[in-house]
């Protein structure tokens, strides 16, 4: 199966679409740090919480719209959640969503050479 069929016939699986918004939501919080001028200590120190808990919600930890709001406030960010069809809008994702998901989960056995060829 080549990945181009591999990640359509996944794209409706709750794990896929929640994987997704998990890099999605990690991907933007980290843009908003790059604007700010922060690193991951700082808004640690920002949230009155450990470096490890933050390198913990960035590694794909489930978290909570009330962590994701501690996030913001310690950016001094004001944000909202649109949820829109990708296939109806043109949406930027996080780069390299898909083919993140794809290694992670490994449901078929998959050459990784193989994986980033066909996806380059």
């Amino acid at each position: 199966m080549i990945l181009k069929d591999w990640l359509e016939k996944d794209k409706y699986d709750v794990d896929f679409i929640y994987e997704g918004l998990l890099l999605d939501l990690s991907y933007y919080l980290k843009q908003f740090m790059l604007e700010k001028g922060l690193n991951k200590k700082q808004l640690a120190e920002r949230m009155g919480v450990s470096p490890a808990y933050i390198t913990k919600i960035f590694s794909g930890e489930n978290i909570s719209l009330k962590t994701v709001a501690k996030i913001l406030s310690a950016l001094e960010v004001d944000a909202g959640i649109q949820i829109i069809d990708r296939e109806k809008l043109n949406y930027k994702t996080a780069p390299n969503r898909n083919l993140f998901k794809l290694i992670k989960n490994n449901r078929e056995k998959v050459n990784e050479s193989e994986v980033f060829t066909t996806a380059a």
